[in-house]
């Protein structure tokens, strides 16, 4: 084909050449075995629109889980409160319950003191005062407070007793309680107060 051949000029005269093997330039041929196939591009389509499905999908579920966590916390946001209204409530509840309890005693020390201000009977004064104690012991006891002993003779309990003085010469063996200065309490298996005691050394 002629189109396949150009005249070159060269002094030996007109000669017809094959530029069949030239350099192409860039653009200038379309190669049509790699252009995407029909089927290809379909592929593509289908395989992007199943990747925004998927996207679609675990956005919706992430927001579901979002929601959940923001219900969830609501909940226990206040569950929280309930629970420290429910404590507070119950707190004075039993403050008030033990007060209650407390003011006969008081009654009755109001009365020992007119009374110890009207006579003379020392004998009735220790007497009217023995009974609040009594009465005041029974409202402790009856609120779960026990008293943690201090007898001579007995073990010192370093988790129940607090040494304030040693005794060397006292005659009991070491770490014996001598002497008890001060009645300690629980409540329960909670030390309020420890007993105060003097422990033999054994020296």
């Amino acid at each position: 084909m002629f189109s396949r051949f150009k005249r070159d000029k060269n002094l030996n005269g007109d000669s017809m050449t094959d530029d069949s093997n030239a350099p192409t330039e860039p653009g200038a041929e379309f190669d049509a075995d790699s252009a995407p196939s029909t089927a290809t591009q379909e592929g593509l389509t289908t395989d992007v629109a199943w990747l925004q499905g998927q996207v679609e999908g675990l956005s919706a579920e992430l927001e579901a889980t979002r929601g959940d966590f923001l219900r969830a916390r609501a909940d226990f946001s206040n569950l929280k409160r309930r629970t420290e209204e429910e404590r507070e409530s119950l707190r004075s509840y039993l403050i008030e319950e033990t007060i209650q309890k407390l003011l006969p005693i008081l009654d009755n020390f109001e009365r020992a003191l007119v009374a110890a201000s009207q006579t003379s009977d020392y004998e009735k004064l220790v007497v009217g005062v023995n009974a609040i104690y009594k009465q005041f012991g029974e409202v402790v006891v009856g609120e779960g407070v026990l008293v943690i002993p201090g007898t001579p003779g007995t073990p010192f309990d370093p988790n129940l007793h607090n040494a304030v003085l040693r005794d060397e010469e006292s005659g009991y063996p070491e770490n014996t309680i001598v002497e008890e200065l001060q009645r300690g309490y629980m409540l329960g298996s909670k030390v309020l107060r420890p007993t105060l005691v003097k422990v033999a050394t054994g020296g």
